[in-house]
């Protein structure tokens, strides 16, 4: 049921992220992009699907998530996250416990750091322990792409 739910969310950030795009592009994972939500007042991301690639198990992703309007790092995974942690480029990894179900976010400070190491940087490395001592990852993504589209973000969130 979780897995479902988790599923589901990717798939809906998918098509969100997918309508956002201009038409005749397809959204594939691992791509960074930027998308506005309204459902609790106005709300522009950057989010990437990770998934765990051809060497691991079908269906292994995480979703990474920078909340302009909030201005929140969040990962979300499959199962009830307890700990969650990224690494950008060869820095130290950066770890939070703050999770309530399947989504773990990092503290507004926390979020700054990691946001300015992102922008500058080339790539993430992001896993997640779950309270079943599960483990989802560790995940790698390019950055290519992540500072062009929260230029967009942060531009949609202003209006302009």
């Amino acid at each position: 049921m979780k897995r479902s739910v988790i599923v589901g969310l990717g798939l809906c950030l998918l098509a969100a992220s997918a309508a956002a795009q201009p038409m005749g592009q397809n959204q594939p994972p691992n791509q960074w992009v930027m998308n506005c939500n309204y459902e609790k007042g106005k709300d522009c991301t950057v989010s990437a699907m990770i998934d765990g690639g051809p060497n691991n198990l079908l269906g292994t992703f995480l979703i990474v998530t920078y909340s302009v309007a909030y201005t929140t790092l969040t990962i979300v995974a499959d199962g009830v996250g307890s700990n969650a942690s990224m690494q950008v480029d060869n820095w130290p990894f950066v770890n939070t416990s703050i999770c309530t179900g399947g989504a773990c976010s990092y503290t507004q400070a926390k979020s700054a750091e990691l946001l300015q190491t992102m922008l500058r940087g080339s790539s993430i490395t992001v896993q997640l322990s779950t309270q079943a001592d599960g483990m989802v990852g560790p995940l790698s993504n390019t950055l290519q792409g992540f500072a062009t589209q929260y230029e967009r973000a942060v531009r949609a969130q202003q209006g302009r």
